[in-house]
């Protein structure tokens, strides 16, 4: 998994620009044309991830589900909400136990207003990853005890991945009859998500969050091209999206059992 991470980290943004910058840099003398050319892809779409518009070009092929209906009973007979892991880190001014990341504690916010709303049970799903301590479940459900006073019903705990969240919550869901879930995920996970989730049996009633989308579209022309961190950010996880629905799509066709 280490061996995993570390090449997936080489193989993304900003490390893949900086390798094709530095194969520019070293081919400038004995091949002019094609380390310019290098150098060029390199910095240009490295601008180009960093700008709100290249963000929101990224984003518009993953972001295909509306936002949830305010109302429960739009929500198809959902029976559970199940919320998606996205990281943890760790958390010395809490007495150093981890705690959700961004993307886990957005979703958490979100899967907290959804049970007010609606009372429906919820299930939290992620494991270990990297050697933690506990299952990121189980850090999922205390944030959701203590920050949201909200209880959690069903803890998925062996999960490294999104393909294995739905294997097994499904596995974890089915003795209860569970079948028809809220899925709860950033708008960039949740086209991925939907898919292996359907494929492992589940009637999906999508609920995404964190929409890029909208929040580009209202910007003027001149701020779309103007490049922050955040933008880059977003760039990166929908290249990783793509990367992941690909290879799903395939094992998916190679495995469809």
């Amino acid at each position: 998994m280490t061996l995993y991470l570390l090449l997936r980290s080489l193989l993304a943004p900003p490390a893949l620009q900086i390798l094709l910058v530095l194969a520019g840099l070293g081919l400038l003398r004995r091949h002019r044309t094609l380390g310019a050319s290098l150098i060029t892809a390199g910095l240009l779409t490295l601008y180009l991830m960093a700008t709100p518009l290249g963000a929101g070009w990224l984003a518009r092929g993953l972001e295909t589900a509306p936002p949830l209906p305010a109302d429960p009973r739009a929500w198809g007979g959902a029976q559970a909400i199940v919320v998606l892991g996205g990281g943890r880190a760790p958390a010395p001014e809490f007495g150093g136990q981890d705690m959700p990341n961004y993307w886990t504690a957005s979703r958490l916010r979100y899967g907290a207003a959804l049970y007010r709303r609606s009372g429906l049970p919820l299930a939290v799903s992620g494991g270990v990853v990297a050697g933690e301590a506990e299952p990121e479940a189980a850090v999922m459900a205390r944030s959701l005890r203590e920050d949201h006073v909200v209880n959690v019903r069903w803890q998925e705990g062996r999960s490294r991945t999104t393909w294995e969240n739905a294997r097994l919550t499904r596995q974890l869901l089915a003795p209860a009859g569970v079948d028809r879930i809220v899925l709860v995920t950033q708008g960039l996970h949740l086209r991925r998500a939907t898919l292996v989730f359907e494929q492992a049996g589940f009637t999906v009633v999508p609920a995404p969050l964190d929409l890029v989308g909208p929040g580009v579209a209202r910007r003027p022309l001149a701020l779309r091209l103007a490049p922050s961190l955040p933008h880059f950010m977003v760039s990166a996880q929908a290249l990783h999206e793509y990367g992941g629905l690909v290879f799903y799509r395939l094992r998916l066709w190679l495995e469809p059992s």
